[in-house]
């Protein structure tokens, strides 16, 4: 099966939302606006704004937790990742959405500075040698108390209202 890539620079709408899936991995959703800007074609030099396409950013594990911790609502950020095209029915009402599966995330740097701090992995919660790196232990505080119904994803520990696909896309 062939699957499509994009690469697609914009700003978070909104604040990344953290939830683990049923299996305990962590990932985190958030929407991004793309606002193409072109110069007025009437001739006066300007640039104008030309239309915003909303997508649906979904970052699982190292790259999720890291996202939380490091981007933003309003953030001026770079996503690269999977297409999803979804069509959707919900009584009368139908839409279509956008996603991507985020591969790699970052901020625009062509907007503003950033600084770079190494993270421990998380693969492997249970990995008892690497329970004494602070990342590591932090992560699997995050999972424990989102399983736990702590409210740290706001939907009860078990993730209520998440479509199937975020329970089964690790």
């Amino acid at each position: 099966m062939n699957e499509t890539y994009v690469c697609i620079v914009g700003n978070v709408v909104d604040h990344p939302v953290r939830r683990v899936t049923r299996s305990n991995t962590p990932f985190v959703t958030f929407r991004l606006a793309s606002t193409v800007r072109r110069q007025d074609p009437a001739g006066s030099g300007e640039y104008v704004d030309a239309g915003t396409t909303f997508v649906n950013v979904t970052a699982f594990r190292t790259l999720g937790i890291n996202v939380d911790a490091s981007i933003r609502k309003g953030d001026p950020v770079v996503v690269h990742g999977r297409l999803r095209v979804n069509q959707w029915v919900s009584g009368e009402r139908s839409g279509t959405s956008v996603d991507i599966d985020a591969l790699t995330i970052g901020h625009d740097l062509s907007r503003g500075r950033s600084t770079f701090v190494r993270g421990g992995r998380v693969a492997s919660y249970d990995d008892h040698d690497r329970l004494a790196d602070p990342a590591v232990q932090e992560v699997r505080e995050l999972v424990e108390a989102s399983v736990s119904g702590d409210g740290l994803d706001g939907a009860g520990g078990e993730n209520a209202g998440l479509g199937a696909e975020a329970h089964s896309a690790a």
